[in-house]
């Protein structure tokens, strides 16, 4: 019988030789010519903030300051202080004190949480974590009664969320089917409904209306993840719940703030009674610290610039219809969504397919993200180009002709990628 560690040694070298270029490393996900390329579509930094000044400026300014006071004594810590003068330093204490349950309404993280609840997502309070991957898991895992509680959720869903439901009675729901989910309904009554608005693996859009119906029409629960919406849909930004006014029907939202906020945090938002109920619920809440200020403070910035970005709002949409358009025309199977989506996926079916896919791009100067298992199913590989605001007409242009030239020249070489009607070149 072999041993755990022999075990585990069989499995890599299975993953290995059945999921590599025949290089023997871990290659799948990374670019074949780095250097080459200089249009990025392999990130979530939906409004191309990265870089902002408005938004980097104050880490520029902190990582300055460490550097100097680190290296000379040519400037004063107090000198660098006295330029900053909304930097505030209390004789003792600290905003991280160990879990996040401890800090009082005072804190800098308590008043930025506030002002995401009022200004953005339309909810009376919101807690703050680690990431959006905490924030769904240590919902679930307050809200779920073990072998009890009935979780219906998208099989497109983030594996945080499946991950949090693990421990309840779980109906996959096929991706994006009313249907399937009131038949589900039908037959085993209220519970949990789980799904993404913007589901960042296939660029598609939940009908939250809908969703919304179905919760009261069945007196369930109904938790929504943002991550890829937020910052992109309706007024100032406030996400798809705000954009079909269902903000207050929806029970959570949830959400990653590393995407278009380009903060490393997450957050579930709801009434405050029951956000206090989750906070001290939660094993994720209870028992990891508190963010560091320097996020919380970059969230500031984010919140206020996000909210007036409706011109890159407006330019990133136009780049997402643009492209979804020709993709389509040229029958690739895509999404073809409701909304403008900024999330297209090109099927590659096993990996090398999807390697195959990103070497074309690649070869034009254009980084796209692949997806494999377990992100997908088993062979079900894709490769997501994820638009921004920050494209030029001439960065849209190329795309385009990338897209125009694969179907030309490589549709026999993509047997999962078009649509299967379709076996005939392009002129």
């Amino acid at each position: 019988m072999n041993s755990t560690r022999e075990q585990f040694l069989q499995d890599m070298q299975k993953y290995f030789e059945s999921s590599t270029t025949g290089k023997g490393i871990i290659d799948l996900l990374a670019s074949t010519r780095p250097n080459c390329i200089d249009i990025y579509l392999d990130n979530n930094d939906y409004l191309h903030l990265s870089f902002d000044p408005r938004l980097i400026a104050d880490d520029v300014y902190q990582y300055n300051m460490n550097n100097v006071i680190s290296k000379t004594e040519k400037v004063s810590c107090q000198s660098l202080l006295d330029e900053k003068q909304q930097l505030l330093i209390p004789r003792q204490g600290s905003d991280n004190i160990m879990s996040g349950l401890f800090l009082q309404e005072a804190s800098c993280q308590y008043q930025v949480s506030d002002l995401l609840a009022k200004q953005i997502l339309g909810k009376e309070s919101v807690y703050l974590t680690q990431s959006g991957y905490v924030a769904n898991y240590g919902l679930l895992q307050a809200l779920v009664i073990p072998a009890k509680t009935h979780i219906y959720i998208d099989t497109a869903a983030h594996e945080s969320l499946w991950q949090g439901a693990s421990r309840g009675i779980i109906h996959k729901i096929k991706h994006n089917s009313l249907d399937d989910l009131e038949e589900n309904l039908r037959k085993f009554g209220s519970g949990i409904i789980v799904v993404d608005s913007l589901y960042s693996g296939k660029g598609s859009i939940a009908d939250l209306i809908e969703l919304c119906n179905l919760k009261e029409q069945y007196n369930c629960m109904l938790i929504v993840d943002e991550s890829h919406s937020i910052g992109l849909y309706g007024q100032h930004g406030c996400g798809l719940a705000s954009l079909g006014n269902v903000t207050d029907r929806i029970d959570f939202i949830t959400g990653s703030l590393a995407k278009a906020y380009c903060v490393r945090a997450g957050f579930i938002a709801g009434r405050t009674q029951e956000i206090l109920y989750v906070r001290e619920k939660s094993s994720a809440a209870i028992f990891s610290s508190a963010l560091m200020n320097w996020d919380i403070q970059r969230l500031q910035r984010a919140i206020n610039i996000i909210y007036n970005a409706d011109k890159e709002r407006q330019r990133l949409m136009h780049i997402a219809t643009t492209v979804r358009h020709a993709a389509v025309t040229l029958q690739f199977d895509v999404e073809q969504t409701p909304l403008p989506s900024p999330i297209l996926c090109l099927n590659g079916g096993p990996n090398l397919f999807s390697k195959k896919l990103q070497s074309y791009f690649e070869n034009a100067g254009i980084s796209g993200a692949i997806f494999v298992a377990p992100a997908t199913p088993l062979n079900g590989s894709m490769l997501r180009l994820t638009f921004h605001a920050g494209l030029s007409d001439e960065d849209v242009s190329r795309i385009i002709n990338t897209l125009e030239f694969i179907a030309q020249h490589h549709r026999s070489d993509l047997p999962y990628t078009f649509l299967k009607r379709s076996t005939t070149l392009l002129n």
